[in-house]
């Protein structure tokens, strides 16, 4: 998530949704204003469909995310309603998929995929470990396609499919409940799986535009390489905005900055490089569940606290559509985060080319649910595009970590960053790709 911020502040887009997906789950995250959401608790394990309220909660800073069980282990099966099911169970990564050859016998979405013809069995992390296709399809065929009446190809693109409504539909859920339009944002997709069911799962939310970074498959690594060092202190002060006086608003926070900005100086940077952040958790009086609103950034606190009344409301209004301006405010906590310098921007990949050469490598056989079969795809190799490269959907790009599928009339271009950017065709209103079961 820190490292789709860093994308996104680099690139000039404030407002993104993070996914990745590696092996065991799909987690999804909001970047606003270029910032990552930040929550002091957070609820795991989720049932009824990752409906807010149906896990665990557990009282501990964290970044806001939606996790899933939904990776390249998880396990296809049928369900007592004789339909398929993806996940939460996991192969792991021993024995992992049946198409590693380690033992694994259950179908998971990573040997669907390998079926689908989306991954090449010779070049998997970059051909250091081939995997076995016939054992992908014995797995699907016996497990799900022939007990459903089914092709395999069908079988696979029901598991595929099945994954990217199960990932769409827990990030719309997450969405709403904390009030951020994604159709208008951009998708930062990373992770090993994550590339291969992006763009599908982009225009299942109607969100138009999704960026690739190089190197997915390592990016939460350098993601932790690029944060800077922060503290966030919080004080629980209860207190009716009406209570409240200027000089006493501007003190409280006063001390709090004082006290955060040390920790910060005492770790080695220096006073100049401080970067502050002001935060309230504020309700309108009488209610049980505080909001938090970030101050703006850079103003002064004597400007700020006239307009904590209409700053909370365009809050409310964006998480439940109505605010009322005129009821009495409540503070909650006082929250000050400080941080050091950010990352330089750089380059974690370069291209081989700066004159837009598109570098196919071949073609292969690839099922496309628009074709309703396998079609001969073009496949490209990601280091040797060019800057300004365009491809078409359907297509196939792969690196060593992970694999790009490019869907009918998706276009994707490589910008100067390295960046694969990838604008969604959708095709009709709903874009549910039928098929999924049968």
């Amino acid at each position: 998530v820190l490292m789709s911020a860093h994308h996104g502040r680099r690139l000039g887009i404030p407002d993104v949704l993070s996914f990745d997906m590696g092996g065991t789950t799909a987690k999804g995250a909001i970047v606003r204003s270029g910032e990552p959401r930040r929550v002091y608790e957070i609820e795991i394990a989720r049932v009824h469909e990752s409906r807010k309220g149906s896990g665990l909660p557990v009282r501990v800073p964290v970044i806001d995310m939606i996790e899933i069980g939904a990776g390249g282990g998880s396990i296809a099966e049928i369900d007592d309603r004789n339909l398929i099911r993806v996940g939460p169970r996991s192969a792991g990564a021993s024995p992992g998929p049946a198409c590693y050859g380690l033992g694994g016998t259950h179908p998971t979405l990573t040997d669907a995929n390998l079926v689908l013809g989306y991954y090449d069995p010779s070049f998997f992390l970059g051909g250091q470990m081939p995997l076995d296709r016939p054992a992908a399809e014995i797995a699907i065929r016996d497990h799900i396609a022939a007990p459903l009446g089914l092709d395999l190809a069908r079988a696979a693109w029901g598991i595929h499919e099945i994954i990217n409504e199960d990932v769409a539909r827990a990030f719309r859920i997450h969405a709403s409940e904390i009030g951020f339009d994604y159709r208008q944002s951009t998708m930062i997709a990373f992770g090993g799986s994550g590339p291969g069911h992006a763009l599908r799962i982009a225009r299942k939310m109607r969100i138009p535009r999704v960026i690739l970074p190089a190197a997915s498959g390592v990016m939460s690594a350098l993601g932790m390489l690029i944060s800077p060092l922060s503290f966030q202190i919080a004080r629980s002060q209860n207190a009716l905005l009406d209570d409240i006086d200027q000089p006493a608003f501007f003190q409280t926070f006063t001390h709090l900055e004082e006290e955060a900005s040390q920790f910060l100086i005492e770790a080695g940077i220096s006073p100049g490089e401080v970067r502050i952040v002001r935060r309230l958790d504020l309700r309108y009086f009488g209610q049980g569940h505080e909001i938090e609103v970030t101050l703006p950034t850079g103003e002064d606190l004597a400007r700020v606290f006239p307009m904590l009344p209409e700053l909370f409301a365009n809050r409310y209004a964006e998480i439940f559509s109505l605010s009322y301006l005129d009821e009495p405010l409540e503070i909650v906590n006082w929250k000050v985060e400080v941080w050091g310098p950010l990352a330089d921007s750089y380059k974690f990949c370069t291209t081989s080319s700066q004159n837009g050469s598109v570098g196919q490598k071949g073609t292969r056989q690839a099922f496309f649910p628009e074709a309703s079969s396998y079609i001969d795809c073009p496949v490209y190799d990601r280091y040797v595009l060019g800057v300004g490269a365009v491809v078409t959907g359907p297509a196939i790009i792969e690196e060593r970590e992970s694999t790009l599928v490019v869907g009918t009339g998706d276009v994707v271009t490589l910008d100067v960053h390295g960046n694969l950017v990838a604008q969604i065709e959708f095709h009709n209103a709903d874009d549910t790709d039928n098929h999924a079961n049968p």
